[in-house]
């Protein structure tokens, strides 16, 4: 059989994860309520974080919510804050310049000290 590469090879169906999605449904929850959260998986390689992450980004798109994601990677793992400042790398491609003023501008003198 031939697989084709655009082609994602993802199971549908999440096995074993119903406590992690019960929490995880609770944050986004949350979020649509205007209490922002955050919520940071770390394991073992091959555990299923990314999958998981998935399906709660999938969730959270089909109510509109926007979704930032960052991640730590091994290599990475001396540089202070590096998964904020990979969720942060993504924004401006999310957002048009216009849009990001106003959400960043209140939050410049947090971010300008750790923002190489």
């Amino acid at each position: 059989m031939i697989w084709p590469l655009e082609q994602s090879v993802l199971c549908p169906v999440l096995v074993g994860r119903a406590p992690a999605l019960a929490t995880l449904e609770r944050l986004v929850e949350r979020a649509w309520a205007d209490q922002g959260t955050t919520a940071i998986l770390a394991g073992e390689a091959g555990i299923g974080k990314s999958r998981l992450v998935a399906e709660m980004t999938g969730r959270a798109r089909r109510r509109h919510m926007t979704v930032l994601q960052g991640q730590c990677f091994e290599p990475y793992r001396s540089i202070p804050y590096a998964p904020l400042l990979d969720l942060l790398r993504m924004v401006p491609a999310s957002r048009d310049a216009h849009e990001l003023a106003p959400i960043l501008a209140p939050l410049a003198n947090d971010l300008l000290p750790v923002v190489p």
